[in-house]
């Protein structure tokens, strides 16, 4: 049986078939990306932490308290509005 040389071509195919997959998953890394939650499988990622919030029943809520909340409810959205403000401000300023 003869012997025979691999082609330059096909050592370039060969090649290819590691690299590109390797360049791809390693420039979504690099773009915050995670194609194969790898993060998730580390345990890198830590779940999203959500506020509790509790529900009383409708009886036992007064009008006079949801007025209060709301009214509470408003005012810190006023103060969030006037510090996305100023902090759009500072952007535009540099």
């Amino acid at each position: 049986m003869p012997k025979r040389k691999m082609t330059p071509f096909a050592r370039f195919i060969i090649v290819m078939l590691f690299i590109v997959p390797l360049a791809y998953f390693g420039a979504s890394w690099y773009n915050g990306e995670d194609p194969l939650n790898v993060r998730q499988y580390l345990g890198l990622d830590q779940p999203a932490k959500t506020e509790e919030v509790s529900v009383r029943p409708d009886d036992e809520v007064s009008e006079a308290d949801l007025r209060q909340r709301i009214g509470e409810l408003e005012q810190k959205l006023q103060q969030c509005q006037k510090e996305l403000d100023e902090l759009k401000g500072q952007v535009d300023n540099q």
